[in-house]
């Protein structure tokens, strides 16, 4: 949050973080940045930051939020995070997560569980399948996009089971780059 210097109340209380040791804890203060005049709070992002001078090759898996702004090549799997490709990032690699965010070049298939969006900035060559999906204007997608439906063969199956009938799913919907859909 940004505030006036003359604005500004006491500091804030720091955050209390377990340390390793049983019934220890440390604090973390929150880092405090001044431009033109004005003071923000700085906080650390949950999860892993691949700078634009790091390139690894091979497999990626977590649970945790990943940044990348740097290159990837092989495959990245977090089972719970966000992958988010920053301006600078170059992925040659099979990204799956709950939601993922490019904002540079992908090549490969994108699989996000709840969500992908492609920034005006970004670029993706490979399959798409996701949920939801947002597309910024000015984005470069060479790829075929798969929506697919919330799962809802849970509730089908309990309906199904409950009327004694056979449960219909509708398939999902694909979608070409060039704005033709199919089933």
């Amino acid at each position: 949050m940004w505030r006036k210097p003359e604005d500004s109340k006491p500091g804030s209380p720091a955050a209390e973080v377990p340390a390793s040791s049983p019934g220890a804890t440390q604090r973390v203060e929150p880092v405090v940045r001044s431009v033109a005049g004005l003071t923000a709070e700085v906080v650390q992002p949950s999860g892993g930051i691949i700078t634009s001078t790091i390139l690894i090759k091979g497999e990626v898996h977590g649970t945790d939020d990943l940044y990348i702004d740097g290159e990837v090549q092989g495959t990245i799997h977090l089972s719970n995070g966000r992958v988010t490709i920053g301006p600078h990032g170059k992925i040659a690699a099979d990204v799956d997560a709950r939601e993922i965010i490019v904002r540079g070049k992908v090549t490969g298939a994108l699989r996000g569980r709840d969500r992908v969006e492609i920034g005006s900035t970004g670029e993706v060559r490979g399959d798409i399948a996701t949920l939801r999906i947002a597309i910024g204007e000015g984005a470069q997608i060479h790829s075929k996009v798969e929506i697919t439906r919330a799962d809802p063969t849970q509730s089908n199956r309990s309906a199904a089971k409950a009327s004694g009938a056979a449960a219909v799913l509708a398939p999902p919907v694909v979608m070409n780059a060039s704005g033709e859909s199919s089933h």
